[in-house]
């Protein structure tokens, strides 16, 4: 599992984090400066696996889905993801469980489709 993440150990070595979503197993949390603001799958032993890479900039989630808005350093246009949480696990990476990056009209298309949630919460 070569794509595990450590909070714990990237603090130790002089780094600030913190989480500003949870919605348990997933959460948004950033390392070093809060434009690091990344979507993680949150492990029992306290790991985190990377599912969206920085900059998330909103999240949502229901029951089945998480959904999650990301502005690319350098990029004025966001790009959407969505993940089927039935799916997701600790045995695989980000690359393998979420799908995207899908463009806006792309996203709008999909939400409708497969009924995922709106966006409940907006990090700028």
């Amino acid at each position: 599992m070569k794509h595990w993440i450590f909070i714990t150990a990237l603090a130790l070595s002089a780094c600030d984090s913190g989480t500003e979503w949870s919605s348990p197993p997933y959460e948004v949390a950033w390392i070093d400066i809060d434009s690091n603001r990344s979507l993680y799958l949150s492990l029992e032993d306290g790991g985190l696996l990377g599912r969206v890479e920085p900059e998330v900039i909103a999240i949502g989630n229901n029951d089945q889905y998480v959904v999650a808005k990301q502005l690319p350093p350098g990029s004025k246009s966001a790009l959407f993801y969505y993940i089927k949480k039935s799916d997701d696990g600790a045995k695989f990476n980000g690359s393998e469980i979420t799908k995207g990056p899908f463009t806006e009209q792309e996203f709008e298309a999909l939400s409708q489709e497969l009924k995922l949630p709106e966006f409940s919460h907006e990090f700028r």
